[in-house]
């Protein structure tokens, strides 16, 4: 069972990266239940999904019963930060150096070398499942991307999946 927390800003793909790992948890049997919170109705307002797998009843996350928080924003982390349980781990978009518990990669601007920024919130998804202990694997991810019937669509969202699992290698040695 896990219990995950989503957050960034409108635009940065939280609702695609919920929906996504839902799809592929549902497809693989798993029971799946989650909620959206948005910010301001406009690119760049405050957004987070609590996003549970397993035999929950209730869709909202409470404090301190996250297993994960992946956030797009280091604003958002210190903002979603109270959902995390001891021992909990953030996965982060940002410069800044990971610590204990919290593992950050530059999601943005390796989405910006593979040519487009709204790729940051997959590099960071590939990134998040290379070093998560959860039920969703790097190749379910990859599988249910590579179905997308869009090619170019497929392609990108490959590609930035691939170089955030690279990222990780640095990470895990």
């Amino acid at each position: 069972m896990i219990q995950m927390i989503l957050c960034g800003r409108g635009g940065q793909g939280i609702v695609f990266l919920t929906r996504l790992l839902g799809e592929i948890a549902t497809k693989k049997g798993m029971a799946v239940i989650s909620s959206e919170t948005h910010g301001m109705a406009v690119r760049g307002g405050s957004i987070n999904s609590h996003l549970k797998i397993g035999a929950f009843s209730s869709p909202l996350i409470r404090w301190g019963h996250a297993d994960y928080l992946v956030s797009m924003d280091s604003s958002e982390t210190f903002n979603n930060r109270h959902f995390l349980k001891q021992g909990g781990i953030v996965f982060e978009n940002s410069l800044a150096p990971s610590a204990s518990g919290v593992y950050r990669i530059d999601a943005s601007g390796m989405a910006r070398s593979l040519g487009k920024i709204q790729l940051e919130n997959v590099v960071l998804l590939g990134f998040t499942a290379s070093l998560a202990d959860f039920e969703i694997s790097l190749d379910d991810i990859k599988q249910r991307l590579d179905a997308d019937s869009r090619e170019m669509v497929r392609r990108y969202n490959l590609k930035a999946l691939e170089a955030g699992a690279n990222a990780a290698l640095v990470h895990k040695t």
